[in-house]
């Protein structure tokens, strides 16, 4: 059969990828076990060409945080504003109407806002079971997406041999479809007894930042990873029924 080009570059970026990701995973796995062996420092930034910033690895612990402030109904231009207990934000058009001295409000209005973001984290060197949690949780997605690209990598190969509907190519996107679905299912179970709370950490803050808490899991289960890999699986059904049209044709012939 003639083979595909156009399948075949895609899958020697596919394997390249793969490769790539796989050698990011045991990367980190190796500064993991040094630094929570105490040692080396638990460095977030790895330089695979030593002296040089060529190709570098870059990671440090974190984890997910929210918070909601109220937005004040009406604002006191004569009053300050640190001793509001909302926040003092105004949403308008770009004419403002004022009625003396206060702001009068407009038909939308901000009435809350939804702080979120990361927090980083940094330890001295030896073992913390946080850090090893989230460096373990790391390298273990590293090495789920290698797994993916390998599995895509022998899909493109088997594709570019010049007949997509084959069984490897079945068998193939039936485990990308099923690696995805299951990850989004496994992952936030095992946020649960490793994430910080499960650790017994929490937030106190003092000053300008209130009501900060940490999520719960990172980054929870998403429903577009999951339709993906529904998607995948239908996709597998419609080859599989291509390859028996196909072996039926030729046994007809």
């Amino acid at each position: 059969m003639r083979r595909n080009r156009t399948f075949a570059i895609a899958a020697w970026i596919a394997f390249s990828a793969a490769v790539c990701t796989t050698l990011a995973a045991l990367l980190l796995t190796a500064v993991a076990i040094s630094g929570l062996s105490g040692r080396t420092a638990l460095s977030n930034q790895i330089n695979l060409i030593p002296g040089t910033d060529l190709v570098e690895l870059t990671y440090q612990p974190s984890w997910e945080v929210g918070a909601y402030t109220d937005i004040c109904p009406r604002i006191d231009l004569g009053v300050d504003p640190t001793n509001l207990e909302c926040e003092y934000v105004h949403f308008r058009h770009f004419e403002e109407r004022l009625d003396g001295h206060v702001v009068t409000p407009d038909e939308v209005r901000a009435v809350g806002v939804l702080f979120e973001g990361q927090m980083y984290f940094e330890a001295e060197p030896g073992w913390n079971p946080l850090i090893a949690s989230l460096y373990a949780m790391a390298v273990l997605s590293l090495l789920i997406v290698a797994f993916l690209l390998t599995q895509l990598w022998l899909l493109l190969r088997a594709a570019s041999q010049g007949d997509p509907f084959t069984d490897r190519v079945v068998r193939r996107l039936r485990i990308i479809g099923a690696t995805l679905i299951a990850w989004e299912f496994v992952e936030p179970f095992l946020w649960l007894f490793l994430s910080p709370k499960a650790w017994d950490y929490n937030i106190d803050t003092y000053g300008d930042v209130n009501g900060l808490e940490l999520g719960s899991m990172e980054p929870g289960m998403e429903l577009t990873p999951i339709a993906f890999g529904i998607l995948l699986l239908l996709l597998a059904e419609v080859f599989r029924r291509g390859v028996r049209l196909e072996h039926e044709q030729r046994l007809t012939v």
